[in-house]
């Protein structure tokens, strides 16, 4: 085997760490300035503009001028920002890029600006949902390009997002769960998938993995596949009674009922859970469950915290936003209570008494 060859050192090179992680090299000589090299260490970009340096030539400004659109999402998927990112989120924004240099492909990046983004978004206004995918992966996009020097501004931020007019995922209510426990029965796949998530709220990311090596001492212990936060979920006792009926022996609890074989991916498992709803006349999902665990859990008085430790979140918005709307409820039964027994209510009756008409 041949080992991996050392790649070359270039003289006068500073690295610089951002406390975000970034990577930005400089050319300095002695006390002199400081000049910003473009692109990843040891691109052609960053050599050529290393060699100016060296010559004590000044380094061109705007490296990408007669570059394409293309050329920036090609280079973009070929960054090491772009090899960091998931698989599952690799795909999602390929395909939006895709579709956007079908049209804008071959426009220079210089002509890139705020009209071009707001006329991109306007072009898929019917689906608030797509246009506002549109404007986060662009933003993806120019932000590395500034930080990489292909691009002098982001024009992504002077141009107002859309409002997406979806609620998202539909919570599951109590005749739903129970129409699916009439469909599946025990022992089932299903009733196994459905169990999982009821009692963990877990997301259908991380649901389909869970195996026997994250159980410790009754407690569910995991990574959570979207933000690598650290999970502990005490085992329901329904739910530890549904895992020690597990006999697969695979790294995985669930397994496709065709080939008694773990799921290839979330995505598979969606598809299949997605289908046995359907059997069950649910028109709910997965994330749909999530949502609604997590509700019931802040009606019960599940603080902030609680909340964020369960279901791994890392900022108080969303746990905000279901104690928010669960302080309402309580906070409008108990108005609706008060109203009920208030000498000023409104009906006749419960001011002058049953006679009166």
């Amino acid at each position: 085997m041949i080992p991996d060859m050392p790649r070359p050192r270039y003289q006068y090179c500073q690295r610089e760490v951002s406390r975000h992680g970034k990577v930005t090299w400089y050319f300095r000589v002695g006390d002199g300035p400081r000049q910003r090299l473009p692109g990843e260490y040891g691109s052609t970009e960053f050599v050529a503009a290393w060699k100016s340096c060296m010559a004590g030539e000044a380094i061109e400004p705007q490296q990408a001028g007669k570059h394409t659109l293309q050329w920036l999402v090609d280079k973009y998927q070929a960054s090491a920002e772009w090899k960091a990112l998931k698989t599952s989120t690799q795909k999602v924004r390929a395909n939006i890029l895709k579709n956007v240099c079908k049209t804008g492909g071959a426009l220079l990046i210089p002509s890139i600006n705020r009209k071009v983004i707001a006329s991109g978004r306007d072009r898929r206004g019917d689906t608030p949902a797509a246009a506002l995918n549109f404007m986060k992966v662009m933003n993806y996009l120019f932000e590395w390009a500034v930080d990489a020097g292909y691009a002098r501004t982001n024009p992504v931020k002077e141009v107002k997002r859309p409002k997406s007019k979806t609620t998202g995922h539909k919570p599951w209510t109590e005749d739903d769960v129970i129409a699916f426990y009439r469909k599946h029965g025990p022992g089932t796949q299903a009733r196994l998938a459905i169990e999982m998530i009821l009692f963990t709220g877990l997301r259908r990311g991380d649901v389909w993995r869970i195996g026997p090596q994250h159980i410790r001492n009754d407690v569910l212990e995991l990574k959570a596949e979207k933000n690598g936060e650290q999970l502990y979920i005490p085992l329901d006792p329904i739910l530890k009674a549904a895992f020690d009926r597990v006999t697969t022996g695979h790294l995985a609890y669930l397994v496709t009922p065709k080939h008694g074989r773990p799921f290839k991916s979330k995505e598979s498992f969606g598809n299949w859970f997605g289908k046995v709803c359907s059997e069950a006349g649910v028109p709910s999902r997965a994330h749909g469950i999530r949502k609604t665990v997590a509700q019931k859990l802040a009606e019960a008085g599940g603080s902030n915290a609680e909340l964020k430790a369960l279901f791994g979140w890392t900022s108080d918005a969303m746990a905000t936003l279901y104690t928010r709307n669960a302080d309402r409820k309580k906070l409008a039964e108990g108005a609706a209570q008060k109203l009920m027994v208030n000498s000023l209510s409104p009906h006749p009756s419960a001011r002058c008494g049953n006679d009166a008409e």
